[in-house]
């Protein structure tokens, strides 16, 4: 009996390390949901194409809310300084050209090799790492599993593409950017212990003078105001959700690839990918195919392993439960 009591302590700490660490990912994985619904519907119901100022305002908002909880004393926040601002400088370029081509692939009618092309994530990513040498390395075990997961689910996303080479250049950029400032991020926050509402305050201040200047140079900005419906309340509510969502997910992003890493964040993005195939299929919007259905099936089960070991090895487990109880 007595011998019981540490087993069932340790079963509670992991109860709640599992919690922690799930939670946010739920979270992300509602709100990226809902951010992609929102957006599709605002965008081409209103045909609002104007990613760089959506973009902004999102920028905006983040920096006006962390402001204001900050001086309802709910959140701490470090001032931002032109040190901090310089050591985040390159994820910040990185983060705002990769949320401004996210939001033009909404806009785009025609991005599905856009959205292929960002299955190819986990491999810039694995890259990025032994590049910028982060001090979390992967085992060849976890190389090979990025490896099968992405190679099955670019497999299965095959099919003929007509895009126009703009397109393609977008995705690649896209896959760079985001890729890049995870990366950075990781790094960063592995060189200097920086919380993570700290590490996206100064990411969206650092971001607006860049998205302000695009905007201000963009020919198409004098039509912003133009082509909204501003005195429709119905239009301000679906702006005002696209704003709030996407802020919220930005954050959930930084999150995660914190509480992880940038590489999880990636496969999880590649994990959400092959469900929404999966979706397509049972729908009958895809033929069916058992080539198409295998690699699918292989791809989430790899993501399922990874995941798997990812939490529950017994180093990674051990990090995790410590990170747990100093959030």
């Amino acid at each position: 009996m007595v011998a019981a009591v540490p087993v069932q302590n340790s079963a509670s700490s992991w109860l709640l390390c599992g919690s922690w660490l799930l939670g946010p990912w739920a979270g992300y994985t509602l709100c990226s949901g809902c951010s992609e619904f929102f957006n599709g519907v605002f965008i081409n119901q209103y045909r609002f194409g104007f990613p760089a100022f959506i973009a902004l305002c999102q920028a905006l908002l983040t920096i006006v809310v962390l402001q204001l909880l900050s001086q309802a004393r709910l959140l701490k926040i470090q001032p931002y300084s032109l040190e901090s601002g310089e050591t985040f400088l390159l994820p910040s370029i990185c983060f705002s050209f990769h949320s401004l081509l996210t939001l033009w692939a909404v806009t785009s009618s025609n991005s599905i090799g856009f959205n292929f092309i960002r299955q190819f994530t986990p491999l810039a990513t694995l890259v990025l790492m032994e590049i910028f040498n982060l001090k979390k390395r992967t085992s060849s075990n976890t190389t090979f599993l990025v490896l099968l997961v992405t190679l099955c689910s670019v497999l299965a996303g095959l099919q003929n593409f007509n895009d126009e080479a703009l397109v393609y250049a977008y995705g690649v950029l896209n896959l760079v950017f985001k890729s890049t400032y995870l990366i950075l991020i990781q790094k960063i926050c592995e060189d200097h212990k920086t919380s993570v509402v700290d590490v996206y305050y100064t990411c969206s201040i650092n971001s607006c003078p860049l998205l302000l200047l695009y905007c201000f140079l963009h020919p198409d900005t004098p039509q912003i105001f133009s082509s909204g419906s501003w005195s429709s309340l119905i239009f301000l509510g679906f702006f005002s959700l696209v704003l709030l969502f996407g802020c919220l997910l930005n954050f959930l992003v930084f999150l995660c690839t914190l509480l992880s890493s940038a590489l999880t964040m990636n496969i999880i993005e590649v994990a959400k990918t092959d469900l929404l195939m999966l979706r397509n299929i049972s729908t009958q919007e895809w033929t069916f195919s058992l080539p198409l259905l295998t690699s699918l099936l292989i791809s989430i089960s790899g993501v399922g392993i990874y995941i798997y070991k990812e939490a529950w090895e017994p180093n990674t487990g051990t990090k995790k439960e410590v990170m747990c109880n100093t959030i």
